[in-house]
């Protein structure tokens, strides 16, 4: 492949813009895309209106995105820049600004204006590459309205002192994550504009290991090997468990460096990759636990041993996180059992000790009666009529109805059942919530102040005052050229649905009893957070007149505010229908305000009814009801709890399937998994 190329052999680039063509280090390898995108673009230059010049670059962070655009700017001898986009960035921040000027040398203090252009102006004129960075954080719609005109092929931007058109040499890069906290959907027009697009993973492990030899100078194939794959694990671990951070290229080449310094390979696998990606001990500890489960913490410690590794910087306290039997953290030399986990409260939390709390909790506690029942301080909530409650499940019935009309199970006999919550109810739900609360208010103690940094900040221009000067009011003559964040009054922009499978076989090995405590975790996280949540069940088959039925436990649209303590009517009845159950639960979820829409489906077993819904019928069923309603914006996640694991996995997809094999977890997972997704 060329190292330099010259699109327009007759452009004499100038001193500053020969300073701007990225020079490719010494370690620098050509990566199979880089070499793609290259010859396209070399291929279509001159094709007119076949010509690529918007290319999109879509990958996790340390992916490579910037390097190969950067790489793309040695290829081709353009002049490379870039902007990086936030989520209050607005029009003056793509096409310039006229901001006021005060010549020293006039006495008559005359304000004079001039226009400063963009960066994305600078390389649009001059027809330099431009990496565009992020741009799925920006709230404002305009602005990505300005940056769709820019990207036209033949396109213009109207700057407020003269129009600008497309310089023929000008190429644009979008670099964007995939699927991070605050992630949005790339805009669709802006999609549209793009010629050639590209999705970065992490490479493969032979790549890995060429570019940390390249960029190290440490080649021993084994440690390589070995680091590699730790890295590749701890990637899939954290996509399949919701984990916000990332294992790539970076942490690896840190770490081989480190280890190449004689650095011991374990300790630094902590400050180089796993604390990169969290430090919640909780996910820590799914991260070694999946380290254990394949024998790579062993082998980590044995390549200590054989290289060597110092010693004397050895972290006491790494190895709390290893869990023994009775829950307890243990050291290595108590052979503490890895594949164990438990959530525990953090040290610094107020007005709560630090270890877990079961059953019989100190009776002083505030939140505790007299005899040590948990005080839910319900005294002076709303009264739900009969009435109201008949009007609301008839409401349900319609809509569940509607739902599945043209579709496979158009003609089974379909009833949506409301269980109603007695004195039992509340008591079993009292003593079941009673180890599970300290836990979920540590978690929603510290995901509220989270949230009150993601609410929308939306900002009312043209103030006297404020907290942000605007730019593009710089020349008007009413002086408003500030504005003033205004206070945000959104609530948190995810809504949640919990599906349970009631089947018969959830009445075998406690995962019936499993089910009910993720309920009860799920749903006083998200109460406690302002997310809003619904609870079904279903079943099939229970009679000739009612071939499916549905239960709604909790639904965000219900005023029944003692409707969870029927979340103890859970049980083990029939069989199931989940293609049909999924159908009404994602109309149902649709109706919903928030922008971002999960369901949780629990599920032991395959999709099984009479007369003939199994097997590939089942199946494809299932398929086309998932794709047709991620296409609306639903994502759908199945925590497997049975013996068709393999088989859940494959029709909601690996990524999107937790395999919980330690019941116990169940809870604990799917609350952190929901705080992950906030």
């Amino acid at each position: 492949m060329k190292q330099t190329c010259i699109l327009s052999p007759a452009r004499q680039l100038t001193e500053e813009e020969q300073s701007l063509v990225w020079q490719k280090p010494p370690s620098h390898i050509e990566s199979e895309a880089e070499k793609r995108i290259y010859q396209e673009v070399v291929r279509n230059w001159n094709r007119g209106e076949m010509k690529i010049s918007t290319i999109l670059l879509e990958g996790d962070a340390g992916s490579g995105k910037t390097q190969l655009a950067k790489a793309l700017s040695a290829d081709l001898s353009l002049p490379y820049t870039k902007v990086t986009c936030f989520a209050d960035m607005d029009k003056s921040d793509v096409l310039g600004s006229i901001l006021p000027v005060l010549n020293e040398n006039d006495q008559s203090d005359t304000v004079e204006y001039c226009y400063y252009p963009s960066e994305i102006v600078r390389a649009y004129e001059n027809g330099w590459l431009l990496e565009i960075q992020e741009p799925t954080v920006i709230r404002d719609a305009a602005v990505l309205m300005a940056l769709n005109s820019a990207l036209e092929p033949d396109g213009s931007l109207n700057l407020p002192t003269r129009i600008v058109h497309r310089h023929p040499d000008f190429i644009a890069i979008i670099t964007t994550n995939r699927g991070y906290n605050g992630y949005r959907p790339l805009n669709e027009a802006l999609r549209d504009r793009v010629q050639h697009a590209e999705k970065l993973d992490l490479p493969t492990k032979a790549v890995m290991m060429e570019r940390a030899k390249a960029k190290t100078g440490y080649h021993s194939e084994s440690v390589l090997s070995l680091l590699a794959e730790t890295i590749i694990l701890l990637d899939e671990t954290a996509r399949a468990n919701a984990i916000k951070g990332v294992a790539g290229m970076r942490s690896y080449i840190f770490w081989v460096d480190a280890v190449a310094s004689g650095a011991s390979v374990k300790n630094t696998l902590y400050h180089k990759v796993l604390y990169k990606i969290t430090t919640d001990p909780q996910e820590l500890a799914i991260l070694e636990q999946a380290l254990a489960g394949h024998g790579l913490i062993e082998k980590l410690a044995e390549l200590d041993t054989v290289c060597q590794s110092h010693s004397e910087g050895e972290n006491p306290e790494v190895m709390e996180l290893n869990i023994s039997d009775n829950g307890e953290y243990a050291s290595e030399i108590d052979k503490a059992d890895k594949n164990a986990i438990r959530l525990r409260k953090s040290a610094d939390s107020e007005g709560h000790s630090d270890t877990s709390s079961d059953e019989n909790t100190d009776g002083s506690n505030n939140d505790n009666g007299e005899n040590g029942t948990p005080f839910y301080h319900e005294l002076d909530k709303p009264v739900t009529s009969q009435l109201e409650k008949k009007e609301f499940r008839k409401q349900l019935n319609i809509e569940a109805r509607q739902s599945v009309q043209g579709s496979c199970h158009d003609a089974i006999k379909l009833i949506v059942h409301r269980p109603e919550a007695t004195a039992q109810n509340r008591e079993e739900y009292h003593k079941m919530a009673a180890a599970l609360l300290p836990v979920i208010r540590e978690l929603v103690r510290k995901t509220n102040p989270i949230l009150e940094h993601e609410v929308s900040a939306e900002f009312a221009k043209t103030q006297l005052y404020g907290t942000r000067f605007c730019a593009d009011q710089a020349a008007s003559l009413d002086f408003r050229v500030f504005a003033r964040k205004r206070p945000p009054g959104e609530e948190p922009s995810l809504a949640v649905a919990l599906r349970i499978d009631e089947s018969a076989s959830m009445s075998a090995f406690g995962r019936l009893d499993a089910a009910k405590q993720a309920a009860i975790a799920l749903y006083e996280f998200c109460i406690g957070c302002g997310i809003p949540i619904m609870v079904y069940g279903d079943t099939a088959d229970r009679a000739k007149l009612e071939q499916m039925s549905i239960y709604a436990y909790v639904d965000f649209e219900s005023k029944d505010t003692d409707e969870k303590y029927s979340l103890m009517n859970i049980q083990a009845r029939s069989n199931n229908r989940d293609g049909m159950a999924l159908r009404i639960i994602s109309d149902r979820l649709l109706n919903a305000p928030q922008k971002n829409k999960l369901i949780i489906s629990i599920s032991d077993g395959q999709p099984k009814a009479m007369p003939d819904y199994t097997g590939e019928k089942a199946a494809h069923d299932m398929k086309d009801t998932l794709q047709e309603y991620r296409r609306k914006g639903i994502k759908f996640l199945a925590a497997a709890i049975g013996q068709d694991k393999e088989a859940i996995r494959k029709l909601y997809g690996a990524e999107n399937t937790l395999d919980i094999t330690d019941l116990k977890q169940l809870p604990a997972r799917l609350v952190q998994i929901i705080a992950r997704f906030l």
